[in-house]
């Protein structure tokens, strides 16, 4: 209980900053919101691995509680980079109290004791009856996903892949499963997959970043995940849309994406590109909510991995 305190305090004074937005925003306007969302997510952590709850969601199952940090901020923050943090910040909130209220803990933070508590069951405690909680994390991911942007992907010149470059040596020392196909690897059959890819990102809104901002996007842990080779080549730099999750050619040929792989591909995508003010096309758009609608219920792949020191080759996204 001590972690869950010392993160509870992290939140208060983030939480009394945040207010709304004026009509000129600030990158302290972003640093705040972002500093509560990162907040708010190690918290989140810490209530799934007390209580042993949504832990499919952690990258690794069960993570140290003070791992998210903030990404960088933009250099010229618009309003739809307030508001897309703003509505981030109460689907946690969101979240957190139905936390709260199914394990009783931590309910004098909520206003009533024990706010919106799910069809007005009484908390069970520790019961492994997880179904009260799944539809508002995938509530949650689509209203951020509706806070998203939507706008043609950008079609212009100036994307180098060596911009968004990271370094890859700590994903693939030790086999482990596609979290998209479910095909196992070794290091010798590993990729590093960008979720949201460098050239989709590019394409979505990273046309305007400077290098630093596109090397950070690179290099940011959220974005990036162990795979199968021939996955990751099939996936590319496709967004959700584009990429139908049939593997056509090489070993893999035949395999296609799970609905559990489409799901946690859906919810990765959608966290990156609200914490980068990233924008969604129509189509795009569609096939995001199309899959995050089939994750109530469903346990998502663990994308657990040890550290690297085997040899990488290069993703192709």
């Amino acid at each position: 209980m001590a972690a869950i305190a010392a993160l509870v305090a992290m939140l208060l004074l983030p939480s009394a900053l945040v207010a709304p937005a004026a009509s000129a925003q600030s990158v302290a306007d972003v640093e705040v919101r972002d500093q509560l969302i990162a907040n708010q997510e190690n918290l989140l952590n810490t209530y799934r691995c007390l209580f042993g709850v949504d832990t499919d969601v952690v990258p690794g199952g069960c993570p140290d509680p003070d791992q998210v940090s903030p990404g960088p901020a933009p250099a010229n923050p618009t309003q739809q980079d307030i508001e897309v943090r703003d509505t981030l910040i109460q689907s946690q909130e969101a979240l957190l109290n139905v936390y709260r209220c199914r394990f009783d803990v931590d309910t004098q933070l909520v206003p009533g004791g024990c706010f919106q508590q799910p069809d007005d069951t009484p908390s069970t405690g520790g019961t492994d009856d997880t179904s009260s909680i799944d539809p508002p994390a995938e509530s949650a991911a689509i209203g951020v996903l509706n806070g998203l942007t939507v706008e043609a992907e950008y079609e212009g010149t100036g994307y180098v892949r060596a911009e968004f470059e990271h370094d890859r040596r700590y994903l693939c020392d030790n086999a482990g499963t596609d979290p998209y196909t479910g095909i196992s690897f070794d290091p010798s059959t590993c990729d590093v997959d960008h979720i949201v890819a460098a050239q989709e990102a590019f394409e979505s809104g990273a046309w305007a970043w400077d290098t630093a901002r596109r090397m950070g996007f690179g290099n940011d842990a959220e974005n990036l995940i162990a795979t199968r080779d021939c996955v990751n080549r099939s996936k590319g730099s496709r967004d959700m849309a584009e990429w139908s999750g049939r593997i056509g050619s090489g070993v893999c040929q035949g395999t296609e994406i799970t609905v559990e792989g489409r799901c946690f591909l859906a919810q990765r995508m959608v966290q990156v590109k609200a914490a980068y003010s990233l924008s969604v096309d129509q189509d795009e758009k569609a096939a995001l909510t199309t899959a995050l609608e089939t994750c109530s219920g469903r346990s998502l792949p663990s994308t657990g991995s040890g550290s690297i020191t085997g040899t990488i080759e290069a993703g192709s996204d």
